[in-house]
């Protein structure tokens, strides 16, 4: 419960979400979102920012442990940009075809 509670402060612009550790000190979260195209069917579940501790090592998780990892913008890009160089040489090729 206290979980959402600190998803609802941060989601409301209330200042910085920590969560007491093991120790009993107050740790800062992460609180990355999944990158837009990552986002799964589900719109709400998708959207719960990383509940790590921040500068945390590895994949991000949510606070129903979905995990995901973010790609080097420069990657994305470059698939992005193959992807519709692809769809646009296919579309030349079927209107070469149809004439």
């Amino acid at each position: 419960m206290g979980v959402v509670v600190r998803h609802a402060v941060r989601a409301m612009g209330m200042g910085a979400v920590s969560t007491g550790g093991a120790d009993g000190a107050d740790v800062e979260l992460c609180g990355r979102c999944r990158p837009k195209w990552l986002e799964t069917a589900s719109l709400v579940v998708s959207r719960l920012p990383c509940v790590r501790p921040a500068g945390h090592e590895g994949p991000h998780e949510d606070a129903v442990w979905q995990t995901w990892v973010e790609l080097p913008p420069g990657l994305v890009y470059a698939v992005a940009v193959t992807c519709v160089a692809a769809k646009i040489r296919r579309a030349f090729a079927d209107a070469e075809a149809d004439r």
